[in-house]
């Protein structure tokens, strides 16, 4: 496993652990974003992906001496470095987690407009059959001819 190149006072965007890539590759984990929140559809960028700035960096893991991390993780000071995506200023570290998250979502929000847009005769025709089945179980309810 190759791990991205750090030095300290770097920042990097980095998994927050329990959203690493576990049993997959970085790369596999990564791909995995063309979907909304990777499968985490419902949690926020800045809980999936933190930065942290690094003090020292060892072969596996590294020490962090500020963060910019979501208000409920529970944070240590050393991280693995396999759960570290990219290095860089912490502007272009936020910006990268802002667009790389963006990706998914823009996919999944055109997915979901033309789906949408498909089933609209379907979804017509589908309720108007169930309307005329509550009318005809329930005649008293409703005018004649309905």
């Amino acid at each position: 496993m190759t791990f991205v190149d750090i030095k300290p006072g770097q920042w990097v965007l980095a998994f927050y652990e329990p959203f690493g890539p576990n049993s997959l590759t970085l790369a596999e984990h990564l791909e995995r974003f063309t979907s909304r929140g990777g499968g985490w559809d419902c949690i926020p960028s800045n809980e999936i992906f933190h930065l942290y700035r690094v003090s020292r960096a060892t072969p596996k893991t590294y020490h962090v001496d500020e963060m910019d991390t979501h208000l409920r993780a529970y944070v240590t000071k050393t991280q693995y470095r396999g759960n570290v995506i990219a290095a860089g200023t912490k502007d272009e570290m936020t910006e990268l987690r802002k667009r790389f998250y963006a990706i998914g979502k823009e996919a999944d929000d055109q997915i979901d407009f033309a789906v949408d847009r498909l089933a609209r005769p379907v979804r017509r025709r589908v309720y108007a059959k169930a309307r005329k089945e509550i009318h005809k179980l329930l005649p008293q309810h409703f005018g004649r001819g309905e």
